[in-house]
């Protein structure tokens, strides 16, 4: 029997850094539907916080190559 086996990105948690061409993003806070990010174009620079739909993001990142560059969830 044969499984269709995908590369799948890391599902989205509280503390990633995603690194993308346009920058960093990362996530604040994760709910049911949306996901709180900040988006920057450098580490050290502080931006609002920004909301989007959770598929969205994903979405984004599996269309702008994003890779996990931090997941502090899974280090705690």
């Amino acid at each position: 029997m044969k499984t269709n086996e995908k590369k799948s990105s890391p599902a989205l948690a509280k503390g990633q850094l995603w690194n993308t061409p346009k920058g960093h993003i990362k996530i604040m806070e994760l709910g049911k539907m949306l996901v709180h990010y900040k988006m920057l174009k450098d580490l050290r620079q502080m931006r609002r916080t920004q909301t989007s739909r959770i598929e969205s993001m994903e979405v984004y990142l599996k269309t702008n190559g994003g890779q996990l560059v931090e997941n502090s969830m899974a280090a705690a």
